[in-house]
């Protein structure tokens, strides 16, 4: 979930520029994001396959990018001082 999450936001930071203000918060826009995501956790191989199919769905993808949106929104208003 970390790699999605982190791809999705630097996507983010690529495609729209005018993101670049809150670069320096990225960890926070992680930790904020990661905290909203469905866990997933697995021991065996076939778990990993389960999973790994999941995050591979372009439904899964489009709902963590708008976590990711919605932690840049919420980082952006209340930033760190």
């Amino acid at each position: 979930m970390e790699r999605m999450v982190e791809e999705i936001l630097v996507e983010i930071f690529e495609d729209y520029p005018d993101f670049a203000d809150i670069k320096p918060y990225r960890e926070e826009i992680m930790a904020l994001a990661l905290t909203k995501c469905e866990p997933f956790y697995t021991t065996s191989d076939v778990g990993h396959a389960v999973v790994k199919t999941r995050m591979d769905s372009s439904g899964f993808r489009s709902k963590v990018t708008s976590i990711v949106l919605e932690a840049i929104g919420q980082v952006r208003n209340n930033p760190r001082q």
